[in-house]
């Protein structure tokens, strides 16, 4: 996921995406107030969820481990294929 996050089109997307949801955010109240009770939600269940799922990660691990090694390889081989992946957002476009 790290690997996906840092990929340069990738992480301006999020980064646009990021800065809509923080604008809609400032010029609607009402939508503030919606997004900030959902976000308190979300972090709440987050915290819940990694503790109660911290047994079965461990158990899991190796399993986890296979699949990332897995999924790096195939990456490994779509940044090969596909180079513009690595280009910056603003070489892309044009």
């Amino acid at each position: 996921v790290s690997r996906v996050a840092s990929l340069a089109l990738v992480s301006c997307a999020c980064g646009a995406v990021a800065s809509a949801y923080g604008r809609t955010k400032e010029r609607h109240p009402c939508v503030r107030s919606v997004c900030d009770a959902a976000e308190k939600g979300v972090k709440t269940l987050t915290a819940a969820a990694a503790s109660g799922a911290q047994p079965l990660l461990t158990r899991l691990e190796p399993q986890i481990s296979a699949a990332n090694e897995l999924a790096c390889k195939g990456l490994d081989k779509l940044e090969e294929k596909l180079p513009i992946l690595q280009q910056p957002p603003e070489r892309v476009t044009s």
